[in-house]
């Protein structure tokens, strides 16, 4: 039984850590720039690596043994979970980001010291540690779902902090220390009550300081603007967000706030549509202004003000999409006030991503209506490393498809960029259909968010317009219809059939083609696709943030080169070990992202694609210590061939198989997710446990093995940036492919041949 322990405590410092990451992830995304939270927690992240390099410095000089580092480690873990995340949380934002990584890396480094150092003391098993490391991880993909959504944010600190400390307990049995048991014993109990007792963590889970002191939230924001916030009437954590009810000083509405930025307003509503009729003063009512609005499409309903105006306009039907399940628990919430509008006879509401809905669905519509989704992208850059598939080319297509004769599609955005994409995504599509360019422009209407007065106030620039889209060219009739709404509500309409904006009569006229079009643009507005929807990037160069992590891990790995691997045959070991962190990452990030368009969930993509790769990962690593694959695979290391082969194949299968399940419920289309994945996963998770095994015949020094699971960690927080980049630039199929050709590469190059020579410690 006791060496099943060792077994143990990997398992749950793999859990542990994983779990650890979503919520530092979610902690970030509710007090830091999206773009800013991914820095703070790939490079906080790059801690694992590092842990293995200190494990490698530590136990080099034998001052310090493997049993000692491998006892303390796991000890600090658990107290570095609660203490790196409470002081995040409770103490006042701090605009020294530096802080943020260096508080959130504390755990990493540790957990990285534990898992490397049992890796050196038990370098013959690598496979099935391997196998208990990712099979954590990936239980911890599925876990932190449920565990999130049960507990809220500070009660799942404590489960993990639970899980690590277990790890803790399971190393001190292990090595049979009496006082650390019981230590370990009487700290468990005491978080599981806590846990049970719930009412002092739910209670210091509403002291989130670092949310109400940052600069970039809308509840700061507010304090300087006419609606004061009066406070805070409802709040959810789940794996998705933090979703906040702000109550203001206007009696009107209410806020919902998903992760301190996005805003959705509950409106004031008694079940009388004539008590909110100045809604139609609204930009936002026009498209509900002529036509036929019977059947509707919302997507993105937020607090239920898109439906109100979809009521306004005469809407028997109203299909509510909205993809935080939060959200609409906060709008159930206060039905009283909000005339309980989700439950309304007209309305029928989905918990759902808005694209994943649109693709199952038969349903025509006359309205389909989008409302600034992803409302918390108003900067320009903050939302720019993040895919949206709500607005890609091919999204234009299907909702172009779901029309009814003379349907419009419409979409309400934040500024003249968006405005830009969304415009140039459309044109793009009609005349793929074969719409001719002299006649494209009378088949969309742009108007102006802001009216004269408050045009002027901006400087007279573009804000919160909205674009209008027909599969038919605008009739004299609905023109005028929007020219006299517009007229009544003092807006400026800037583009219209008969009155185009300058940029597009050029092309109405053949001055220019679409292509010059794009590239006379300032700004990137060329269409985003599903295999590259990076939408809010707006610039035509890489973000700055991706710069600044490739430097920071670039001059990492230049430290740790020159400091510790000097030798040259050490460098071919630490090639291949780099190389396989490089390659898992372009691998992992891109197919992530590709399932979030099946799944309709980010969260449910990453969970379940996660698993399913980590489980087979597992598999893999179990087995690479088979007498078969010893005997055929590892002489020249075929392996790495099959792996690259089995990537490129899978990544297509995968597509096939999900497209096929498309109709089936979730958890079928799970299982046919977890099938597919499987023969990538089990070829992905062989090189590693078997380099591990290699270093056995080929170096004298058993410590090289941190210092590798170092390498290997540093490049995984290099590949998974470089995943992002070579996404946004070629897209996801470039970063698969590109991820299979360094497996391929591994296998030409053989870095790992070497004599053999005996193993010291």
């Amino acid at each position: 039984m006791n060496k099943y322990l060792i077994f143990i405590a990997v398992f749950l410092t793999g859990l542990s850590l994983f779990i650890y990451e979503v919520l530092l992830t979610r902690l970030f995304s509710a007090v830091l720039t999206y773009n800013l939270a991914f820095v703070v927690v790939s490079l906080a992240i790059l801690g694992s690596g590092l842990g293995g390099i200190l494990t490698h410095k530590i136990t080099g000089n034998k001052k310090i043994t493997s049993e000692k580092l491998l006892l303390t480690s796991s000890q600090w873990l658990p107290v570095s979970i609660i203490v790196s995340i409470a002081l995040m949380y409770f103490l006042p934002f701090s605009l020294m980001f530096i802080m943020y990584v260096f508080t959130g890396m504390m755990p990493f480094i540790l957990g990285g010291m534990v898992i490397s150092t049992i890796f050196k003391s038990n370098i013959g098993v690598s496979g099935k540690l391997y196998f208990m490391d990712l099979l954590g991880s990936g239980i911890g993909s599925i876990a932190v779902i449920g565990i999130m959504n049960k507990f809220g944010f500070m009660s799942s600190v404590i489960v993990v902090t639970i899980f690590a400390l277990l790890a803790f307990f399971s190393v001190s049995c292990y090595y049979r220390k009496t006082l650390k048991i019981a230590a370990a014993g009487v700290f468990l109990i005491l978080l599981t009550g806590s846990l049970i007792q719930g009412s002092v963590i739910k209670s210091l889970e509403k002291r989130f300081y670092a949310y109400y002191t940052s600069p970039g939230t809308v509840i700061n924001m507010l304090r300087d603007s006419d609606e004061k916030p009066l406070g805070i009437s409802f709040s959810k954590w789940n794996a998705i967000s933090r979703t906040d009810v702000i109550e203001t000083t206007n009696k009107n509405e209410k806020l919902i706030v998903t992760d301190g930025g996005a805003t959705a307003p509950i409106i004031k509503f008694n079940g009388n549509l004539n008590e909110v009729q100045y809604l139609k003063e609204s930009v936002n009512y026009i498209p509900f202004s002529f036509g036929k609005n019977d059947d509707t499409l919302v997507i993105g309903s937020g607090g239920g003000k898109d439906v109100l105006f979809a009521l306004l306009g005469g809407s028997r039907k109203i299909d509510a999409v909205e993809i935080n399940p939060s959200t609409i628990e906060a709008v159930n919430n206060f039905k009283d006030f909000s005339g309980d509008i989700y439950n309304r006879p007209e309305v029928k509401v989905y918990n759902q991503d808005g694209r994943n809905f649109i693709e199952n669905s038969s349903d025509k519509y006359d309205n389909i209506y989008l409302s600034m989704v992803m409302t918390n992208a108003i900067e320009n850059t903050m939302y720019s490393l993040s895919e949206n598939y709500i607005y890609t080319y091919e999204a234009f297509k299907t909702y172009l498809k779901h029309l009814k004769d003379n349907g419009k599609l419409s979409f309400m955005v934040h500024n003249a960029y968006d405005l830009a994409k969304i415009t140039n995504t459309g044109i793009k599509v009609l005349l793929d259909k074969g719409i001719s360019q002299d006649k494209v422009t009378d088949y969309f209407v742009i108007v102006n968010g802001v009216n004269r007065q408050e045009s002027g106030e901006h400087g007279g620039g573009v804000n919160m317009p909205l674009v209008i889209f027909k599969n038919t060219p605008f009739t004299w009739e609905e023109i005028n219809s929007i020219k006299n709404i517009t007229e009544m509500q003092n807006r400026d309409i800037i583009h219209l059939p008969g009155k185009e904006d300058p940029v597009y009569k050029a092309l109405k006229n053949k001055e220019i083609t679409y292509t010059q079009l794009i590239k006379e643009i300032p700004f990137n507005s060329k269409p985003t696709t599903d295999n590259s929807p990076f939408f809010f990037n707006y610039s035509k160069l890489l973000p700055f943030e991706m710069y600044f992590v490739l430097l920071i891990v670039l001059f990492v790995w230049i430290v740790v080169r020159r400091k510790y691997i000097e030798q040259k045959e050490h460098r071919g070991i630490s090639f291949y070990f780099a190389g396989l962190g490089l390659a898992y990452m372009l691998v992992e990030i891109p197919i992530i992202q590709k399932m979030v368009l099946y799944f309709g969930s980010p969260s449910l993509a990453f969970s379940f694609i996660l698993f399913s790769l980590l489980a087979g990962s597992g598999i893999g690593s179990a087995l690479s210590s088979h007498e078969a694959i010893e005997k055929h695979l590892l002489k020249p290391p075929k392996y790495l061939l099959i792996t690259g082969i089995v990537i490129i194949v899978s990544q297509w299968s995968i597509i096939w198989m999900l497209n096929e399940a498309r109709g089936l419920q979730l958890i079928y289309r799970f299982i046919v997710v977890f099938i597919a994945m499987m023969p990538m996963g089990i070829a992905m998770g062989i090189p590693f446990p078997t380099g591990i095994k290699r270093l056995e015949s080929i170096i004298r020094d058993k410590n090289l093995v941190p210092l590798m699971w170092g390498v290997n960690g540093i490049f995984s927080v290099l590949g998974s940036t470089l995943a992002i980049i070579i996404s946004m630039i070629f897209g996801f199929n470039a970063a698969l492919n590109i991820g299979a050709i360094i497996y391929i590469y591994l296998f030409i190059s053989n870095p790992l041949r070497m004599g053999k020579a005996p193993i010291q410690e």
